[in-house]
C-alpha cells in the first residue's frame, strides 16, 4: 500500500513538487542525500528498501531570484498515524527552527539540544554563501510510531525560506542528533549555492555537501568519529541505480575516503590537531566561517 504524502502541518499553501528520483537500494546501506533540479516527476521509493536513517532529497527549482525549493523525507517502517503533541521552537539569527515531536521520542532537554543543533547546521552554509539575513523557518519532526514519506512541495523563497524534514526517533538522542546536524548541513549547502547562483550540477557539487555535514558535525558537536563520515554506499548496486542516486552514494564513499586522512585515531575533537586541521580544510574549501581555531 502506498504511503501517505504528509503536508507539513504549518503551511498550507504549497505547490506540487516536481523532481526526478528513482533511488534503489541494495543489501548495503545507501543514505540518500540528494539536490534535484531541472527534472519532471518525483519517483519516491518504497519504504523498505531505505535505511533505517530514511532518505532525503531537496528539490531546487527556479532561477536564483525565484528558486521555488521543496523536500522529500522517506521513512522506512509501517505507516506513521501519530500527530505531534510536542512543539519547542528557537532562533539564531534570521533562522528559526520548530523541532516537533511524541513522548517519550525525546525529553524537553534534548529537544532543546536538538533545536539548537539543527539551526546551526543551517546557519553554517547560509553563511558561508553570504546569505546571513535570509530568513529562514525550518521545521524538523520526530517520527516515533514507523515510517512514510512526506513531501514540502516546491515553492519560492520569499518572503522567507521554508524547509522542512522529518527525520525516525530511534533509542540514542545523540545519534539522532548527529543524524539532523549532518543531514541539514548537506541540504542547506545544495540550498544556499544554489540561491547564489552556483551552478546545481557538477562533480564538486555533491561532495560538497557531504564534506559539508561532517564539518557541520565536528563544529556543533565538537567531536567527529570515523563512523560517522558518509561512505556507507554499495557501488555493486550502481546497475540499478539512477545517474542522481548513483552520483550521491558514490560523491558520499569518496568525500569519505578523503576525509580518513585526517584521522590519526577513530575519533577526533574539535580542539585537538586532528580536528583543527579538518576545520581549516572545511573553513578553505566551502568558506565555513568561524569554525576553525
Amino acid at each position: 500500500m502506498p504511503a501517505r504524502i504528509h503536508q507539513p502541518p504549518w503551511k498550507g499553501d504549497f505547490l506540487q513538487m516536481e523532481s526526478c528520483l528513482r533511488p534503489v537500494r541494495s543489501a548495503a546501506v545507501l543514505l540518500l542525500l540528494l539536490c534535484i533540479s531541472a527534472c519532471h516527476t518525483l519517483d519516491i521509493p518504497p519504504r523498505h528498501i531505505v535505511g533505517a536513517d530514511g532518505a532525503y532529497a531537496t528539490v531546487l527549482r527556479g532561477r536564483p531570484s525565484q528558486l521555488g525549493i521543496g523536500t522529500a523525507s522517506v521513512l522506512p517502517g509501517q505507516e506513521s498515524s501519530e500527530q505531534t503533541t510536542h512543539t519547542h521552537n528557537c532562533h539564531l539569527a534570521s533562522t528559526g527552527v520548530a523541532v516537533r515531536w511524541v513522548t517519550p521520542s525525546l525529553s524537553p532537554d534534548q529537544a532543546v539540544r536538538l533545536c539548537a543543533a539543527a539551526a546551526l547546521a543551517a546557519r553554517h552554509p547560509l553563511d558561508a554563501a553570504g546569505l546571513k539575513d535570509v530568513p529562514v523557518r525550518y521545521q524538523v519532526t520526530i517520527v516515533s510510531d514507523g515510517g512514510g514519506i512526506w513531501q514540502q512541495p516546491a515553492r519560492p523563497a520569499r518572503p522567507e525560506l521554508v524547509v522542512a524534514f522529518w527525520f525516525p526517533a530511534g533509542d540514542d538522542a545523540d545519534a539522532l542528533r548527529a543524524r539532523v546536524i549532518s543531514t541539514t548541513a548537506h541540504e542547506f549547502h545544495h540550498i544556499a549555492t544554489a540561491m547564489v547562483g552556483q551552478r546545481r550540477w557538477g562533480a564538486h557539487r555533491e561532495p560538497e555537501a557531504y564534506l559539508a555535514g561532517a564539518c557541520a558535525l565536528l563544529a556543533i558537536e565538537g567531536e567527529l568519529r570515523r563512523e560517522q563520515l558518509p561512505g556507507r554506499h554499495d557501488p555493486r548496486a550502481d546497475s540499478l541505480l539512477p545517474a542522481a542516486a548513483r552520483r550521491s552514494g558514490n560523491a558520499g564513499n569518496a568525500i569519505g575516503r578523503s576525509l580518513q586522512a585526517f584521522f590519526s585515531g577513530d575519533h577526533m575533537q574539535r580542539d585537538d590537531e586532528d580536528g583543527r586541521a579538518l576545520l581549516r580544510y572545511c573553513q578553505q574549501s566551502i568558506g565555513f566561517l568561524g569554525i576553525a581555531r
